[in-house]
């Protein structure tokens, strides 16, 4: 596929911007496996003083959360409920912006590859399955492809309702509360599971995966078991994860391997050599700093370190894995996995000693290894990247497969690891730092996937199962995870063997095999943290990146900023009712 076609998307994920350049940059967001609200054109709202009232097990929640950009869908918008003054009110509230399209054509598909056969197949004739999800190409785009081989080889009808990301969660919850029958099957965010128990509108899937887990079209050995625990909540299987986001290291390979790098590095450092890649984030923001003002292969002189830092473009994401390391408590050492914003009680985390220092780190990286200005966006993460201005990012997939696009002048020099670690933590039970002889990692995964849901007005569940075991089958997942305009990441473990279609997109088969292993390990590291899936998640998101602005700006230190995060963490919980946000986030860990 011609590399022009991944610059001329305009789409939101985690609101990611995919994008190779400010003209495609709102394009690519919502193709990593995350889509999220399109970033506002304008500066968002500050973080609402009112909230929505608490949802209840049998009432919906009165906003729906923002969803993520494109790699992990990023909330760009809190999800308090709207005011007068509120200038997103729009996004909480259904519009006629849903068109409902009739079964998908050839011509309608947005991937790149064609169908495949994924194995055999029921009879299905007659029955038709209406599916809800983002706007395409990306996310819907997959299913509109290979809609035409299914719908042959069952006799089915499949129906395809889009909606841009703003208006997802307030169309599900409409429905949901008027008990209309309008969907069969939902493509949304993982995170928003918390929100869908709540509205009692999606059935658990636990019976279908014990009875198909040998089934080779789906196959649940090919399941990472940290994708299992995505699918996972309150002890019930109640989705299929199909796009896996986290957060990796992309760096420039070819300049940490370049003997003169090394050699000036090393004069530069009292010999020490350079570390290639970073373990830490203590080395990531030394090197980072070495390469502020160097000629990356351009001509031009280059920086160290590219990540987001304004408003509403999910700059709070990128500082997760900065104060992970620092804050996640080993594996055995804490009551569940995973836990990082709060302790199991709901008491904010943010604040805390591990926060701080990560949160300053951070800072100190973006005012000394980046390039001037706080403006940057998820578009220019990427951007920076592939035309060789940046050394170092630390986001979620979509730059893979951006580097390797006929636009990108770094082609095969982007190598991929998991994000660097520290050699301390912050045990935030005991108040007290605790050093570690092995790196301490914390990957984390903001947005965690799009996601399949069976509703529970569907007339034909075994029909959406049907499909949905076809669509995510280990034949047609490898397909779209490796098709740029898709917005899927690797989740399956047999996407790392299957190179064929990624070769085909343009990679080198060895380079494709390192990106997918640093995805899927990321999706299984022993330390990994989930994006919390509780109600109300986006105004957590919102609240804290606001604080977290405040402190680049330098209106605040570090500690103070965190400290007001905390506070306003504890009215949105309060606000909601925090007996009921202790439970949805033990449901979340794993507690209960």
């Amino acid at each position: 596929m011609a590399d022009d076609s991944l610059l001329k998307r305009t789409v939101t994920r985690r609101t990611f911007v995919l994008g190779l350049g400010l003209t495609a940059a709102s394009g690519l967001l919502a193709a990593c496996g995350g889509g999220a609200p399109a970033a506002p054109t304008t500066a968002p709202a500050a973080a609402p003083t009112t909230a929505p009232a608490a949802p209840t097990t049998a009432a919906a929640p009165t906003r729906p959360p923002a969803a993520p950009t494109t790699a992990p869908a990023a909330t760009t918008a809190p999800a308090a409920a709207p005011t007068a003054a509120a200038t997103r009110a729009a996004a909480a509230a259904p519009t006629a912006a849903a068109t409902t399209a009739a079964a998908p054509t050839a011509a309608a598909a947005a991937t790149t590859a064609p169908a495949a056969t994924a194995g055999a197949l029921p009879n299905l004739s007659g029955q038709t399955i209406r599916i809800f999800t983002m706007t395409g190409p990306f996310i819907s785009g997959p299913i509109r492809a290979h809609a035409p081989d299914f719908e042959q080889k069952t006799g089915a009808k499949i129906e395809v309702t889009e909606a841009p990301f703003a208006d997802l969660f307030p169309k599900v919850q409409q429905v949901a509360t008027t008990g209309a029958g309008d969907f069969d099957c939902l493509l949304l965010a993982n995170s928003w599971v918390g929100d869908f128990v709540s509205l009692n509108y999606t059935i658990p899937l636990d019976d279908y995966f014990n009875k198909d887990k040998n089934d080779p079209m789906f196959d649940l050995a090919d399941f990472p078991s940290q994708v299992v625990a995505k699918d996972t909540w309150g002890g019930k299987v109640r989705m299929v994860l199909i796009d896996n986001d986290n957060q990796t290291m992309f760096y420039r390979k070819d300049l940490l391997n370049d003997p003169k790098v090394q050699d000036d590095y090393a004069k530069a450092n009292n010999g020490e050599k350079i570390p290639n890649p970073p373990q830490t984030l203590t080395e990531l923001t030394k090197v980072a700093k070495f390469f502020v003002g160097r000629d990356l292969g351009t001509g031009e002189k280059g920086y160290g370190f590219i990540s987001s830092t304004t408003r509403g473009s999910q700059t709070f994401y990128y500082a997760y894995p900065w104060a992970a390391p620092y804050t996640v408590v080993p594996p055995g050492k804490a009551p569940a996995l995973g836990i990082f914003l709060f302790a199991p009680d709901m008491t904010p985390l943010v604040n805390k000693e591990g926060w701080v220092r990560g949160i300053t780190e951070f800072i100190d990286t973006i005012k000394s290894a980046q390039k001037p200005g706080l403006d940057t966006t998820r578009a220019d993460v990427i951007e920076e990247i592939i035309r060789g201005a940046a050394a170092f990012s630390l986001d979620w997939g979509d730059t893979g497969p951006a580097s390797v696009a006929q636009r990108s002048v770094v082609k095969g020099k982007v190598g991929f690891a998991l994000t660097p670690g520290s050699l301390e933590y912050f045990d935030w039970q005991t108040d007290k730092w605790e050093k570690v002889t092995e790196v301490n990692r914390a990957p984390t995964h903001a947005f965690n996937g799009w996601s399949y849901y069976i509703t529970k007005t569907a007339k034909n569940p075994d029909a959406v199962w049907a499909w949905i075991k076809y669509h995510s089958s280990p034949q047609i997942s490898s397909i779209d995870v490796a098709a740029p305009d898709s917005g899927y990441q690797p989740w399956r473990i047999s996407h790392s063997k299957n190179l064929d279609p990624w070769v085909k997109q343009g990679w080198n088969a060895d380079d494709a095999k390192v990106y997918i292993q640093t995805i899927l390990d990321a999706t299984n590291h022993p330390n990994r943290v989930f994006d919390i899936r509780i109600p109300g998640a986006p105004r957590y998101g919102d609240a804290l990146e606001l604080q977290i602005l405040r402190a680049l700006t330098g209106e605040a230190s570090v500690k103070d900023a965190l400290d007001a995060a905390a506070q306003e963490f504890d009215k949105i919980t309060n606000d909601i009712g925090r007996d009921k946000q202790i439970a949805a986030y033990k449901a979340h860990l794993g507690m209960s």
